[in-house]
């Protein structure tokens, strides 16, 4: 093997173990737990395209009806902090977290005279309806958990959900 081929190969194997590391560092909070920001108000464009109060700077809705990260990985017993809203942020969100075995496509979505979802696997981990702020929710049991905001229109139009995997 020459040295240009020895260097191709060691430079190939550090940016694959690279992208083993990395997204696992980054989705740890620096508690060794999980943080996931609820809308991302600095992604998209700075120009209005809809008028106050609910002024979203994206037209395609990626920057305020996401989660980020989409997954978050955990051990059992450590906390996820669920960032609602932050600086510049317009749009309220409201967390909800499903029971193991939960998934999109079994959500249920039916009208119910609010705009809330409130589906009983789905419960909000918060005392009261908390619409900014931050949300810590435990996980002491392994298995993978939806995350959804409880909002039906965020939820049924933007997909607005991820997913925390619990090992």
């Amino acid at each position: 093997m020459t040295r240009r081929t020895r260097l191709a190969v060691g430079g190939a194997l550090l940016v694959v173990a690279l992208a083993v590391v990395l997204p696992a560092a980054v989705m740890a909070g620096l508690d060794g737990g999980g943080s996931v920001q609820f809308g991302s108000p600095d992604v998209g464009s700075p120009f209005e395209i809809h008028p106050p109060p609910f002024v979203l700077h994206d037209s395609s809705a990626n920057a305020q009806f996401n989660l980020v990260p989409r997954t978050t990985v955990i051990s059992a017993g450590e906390s996820v902090t669920f960032t609602i809203g932050g600086p510049g942020a317009t749009v309220p969100h409201q967390v909800a977290v499903c029971a193991l075995g939960v998934g999109p496509g079994d959500v249920n979505t039916s009208p119910n005279g609010t705009s809330l979802i409130n589906d009983v696997r789905c419960p909000r981990p918060e005392p009261a309806p908390k619409l900014t702020g931050p949300v810590a929710v435990a996980f002491p049991a392994p298995g993978r958990y939806l995350v959804l905001c409880n909002i039906r229109g965020h939820f049924t139009n933007f997909d607005m959900y991820g997913w925390v995997n619990v090992k």
